[in-house]
C-alpha cells in the first residue's frame, strides 16, 4: 500500500485550481443575482407604470373636454371634471338631459402629501374635492427644474440626453397626450431602471 501523502506541490496547485473554480461560481452567482434584481425592478416600473396609465386612461374618458384646463398644457397637472350621475337617477344626465359633472379632478404628483402617507413627489394621485386617491408610486424625477420644457445644462440627470419629466400632460388635437415614466433602484448595486408609456386619451363627455 502506498502511503505516500500530497507534495508541497500537488497541494498548491489543488488549492490554485480551488480558487480558480470557486471564484468563477462566485462570479456566476453575482451575474445571476444582478440580473435578477435587474429583471425584478424593470417589472416593477412595468407595473407601475401600466397600472398608473391604465387608471388614468379610465377616468379621463369619463372626463368633460369642454371642462379640461387646455391652457395650463402642455404641463405635469391635468385638471377636468368628469360624469358623475348627481341625482342618484342611474346616469350622468339629469332629467333636463344635460349632463351632470362632478367637482374638478386633478392628477398631479403629491407634492403637499395630501393623503398623508410620508410619499410625495414620487406618488401620482387623483385629487377630488380636497381627497387624494393614490394612483401609482415610482415615478420619475421631474428634471425641468426651472419648468420651462427645454433641457438646460445640467438639467439631465439620468444622462439619456432628454428631458423628463416623469408626468406630463399635452394637446394632441382633441386628445390629451399622457406620458408617465416610473424608475426602480435595483438592490443592492442600486442601479435605476426605468420605463415610459405614453397614450393619447379623449375625454368622450
Amino acid at each position: 500500500m502506498n502511503n505516500r501523502g500530497f507534495t508541497l506541490l500537488e497541494l498548491m496547485v489543488s488549492i490554485a485550481v480551488l480558487t480558480l473554480v470557486t471564484g468563477a461560481l462566485y462570479a456566476a452567482s453575482m451575474t445571476l443575482t444582478h440580473a435578477a434584481t435587474s429583471q425584478e425592478a424593470k417589472t416593477t416600473t412595468i407595473d407601475n407604470a401600466k397600472t398608473g396609465m391604465l387608471l388614468m386612461i379610465r377616468d379621463i374618458r369619463q372626463g368633460d373636454s369642454a371642462s379640461v384646463d387646455w391652457g395650463s398644457l402642455p404641463g405635469p397637472v391635468l385638471a377636468y371634471r368628469a360624469a358623475t350621475d348627481l341625482d342618484g337617477n342611474g346616469t350622468a344626465v339629469d332629467i333636463g338631459v344635460e349632463l351632470e359633472l362632478g367637482p374638478t379632478r386633478t392628477l398631479t404628483r403629491d407634492i403637499n402629501d395630501l393623503n398623508g402617507d410620508g410619499v410625495t413627489d414620487t406618488q401620482l394621485v387623483l385629487v377630488e374635492a380636497g381627497q387624494a386617491r393614490v394612483i401609482t408610486n415610482g415615478l420619475l424625477p421631474d428634471e425641468d427644474a426651472n419648468q420651462n420644457d427645454v433641457l438646460d445644462a445640467g438639467e439631465d440627470a439620468n444622462g439619456n440626453g432628454v428631458l423628463d419629466h416623469g408626468l406630463w400632460f399635452e394637446q394632441a388635437g382633441t386628445a390629451v397626450r399622457v406620458t408617465l415614466q416610473a424608475e426602480e433602484a435595483t438592490m443592492p448595486q442600486g442601479r435605476l431602471v426605468h420605463t415610459s408609456l405614453s397614450e393619447n386619451v379623449v375625454p368622450r363627455n
